[in-house]
């Protein structure tokens, strides 16, 4: 990932590594000589029933299995950067990370494993279809995928020097990439082979500019949306053709240019969070986007997710963690207490 570039720093790294990862040092120090994990940059959430996780920096893995109301330190085994989470019941799940790491748990979390990987890029995305199928995606065109659960993955990388940061399939076939220089891949063979789709906003190297592309978000199998660098929202009613959108509906353009990361669904509902606290959501068969209006810091929010019965989790830089119970109605911070850290967390008045 870290290559000589000399025409941006934003064409260097991914933005959300410029503002989430590399925003703390890379060199590792003892657990005792740093701040508690609750300080650290959280990069993903997920939710299921009752259950919920949160990853970040230096190996930092977080789970609640009361709704989000107390959380506990799980033991990640690692002191790598931890970027996506892939559950697929609250059992079993896989998480992906820096330097080619992925994770596997059966028991929920309260062990996980290292998965063999033929790779030491840093791995952004990540999607599994069900137990066996999944596919994990991240830097100099790395794209991996296993058909046994992860006791093997495969390497099926680009073979080109960009950045692939989000990977999503409808079914074990047809499947999509976003990354760096506005790209976006489509794949019709479970991800053996991929093809470049035409991007309204896909740049040259040599161009100098940055158009990094961080999320897919398909409410239907074939309608979908891609957030990224400035605040670019992209649209597709057919998983083929991609147009911009204004965020407000008005025009061919986005006004907002703060950066999207992460984006989520429930009820219908589309949300995207990014830089500087930004929060959108589009109502059910909408696609005006408003900002939602929350008391937070201008902090970076790299996560989001839902649950099926309205609880989610926003996650960002600095620890910070948002939950609501009403599908997003009201969203309300969470902490933990210095004096309880590792054991658990209280919800902020």
């Amino acid at each position: 990932m870290f290559r000589a570039r000399t025409n941006s720093i934003l064409l260097i790294f991914s933005a959300w590594l410029l503002w989430a990862f590399f925003s703390l040092p890379l060199a590792a120090t003892a657990p005792s000589e740093r701040e508690p994990a609750y300080r650290d940059n959280l990069y993903d959430a997920e939710v299921r029933s009752s259950h919920a996780w949160i990853v970040g920096y230096y190996g930092t893995l977080l789970h609640s299995g009361d709704r989000g109301l107390t959380w506990e330190l799980q033991r990640s085994g690692t002191q790598e950067a931890l970027f996506r989470l892939a559950f697929i019941d609250e059992k079993q799940g896989w998480i992906s990370g820096s330097y080619g790491t992925i994770l596997h748990t059966r028991d929920g979390g309260k062990s996980w494993k290292a998965q063999s990987t033929p790779t030491q890029e840093h791995l952004f995305g990540l999607h599994f279809a069900d137990e066996r199928l999944g596919w994990a995606v991240g830097s100099r065109g790395a794209i991996l995928i296993t058909e046994d659960g992860g006791a093997s993955w495969k390497d099926y990388s680009l073979g080109e020097d960009v950045i692939l940061n989000d990977v999503w399939f409808k079914d074990a076939r047809q499947g999509w990439i976003v990354g760096e220089f506005g790209r976006i891949y489509h794949s019709q063979d479970g991800g053996h082979t991929w093809r470049k789709q035409q991007s309204p906003v896909e740049v040259s190297f040599v161009s100098g500019e940055s158009r990094n592309l961080f999320r897919l978000l398909f409410p239907d199998s074939q309608g979908g949306w891609v957030f990224g660098l400035d605040g670019v929202i992209l649209r597709t009613g057919n998983g083929e053709s991609w147009e911009l959108h204004h965020p407000d509906g008005a025009g061919p353009l986005p006004a907002l240019r703060h950066h999207l990361f992460s984006a989520a669904l429930f009820d219908g509902k589309k949300w995207a969070v990014g830089e500087r606290g930004t929060v959108l959501v589009a109502a059910a068969g909408q696609d005006q986007w408003q900002a939602a209006k929350l008391k937070i810091p201008p902090l970076s929010l790299n996560g989001i997710a839902f649950g099926s019965d309205g609880l989610g989790l926003i996650v960002g830089n600095r620890g910070l963690i948002l939950r609501t119970e009403n599908g997003g109605g009201e969203w309300r911070p969470i902490r933990i207490a210095p004096e309880a850290a590792g054991k658990g967390v209280s919800q902020a008045p």
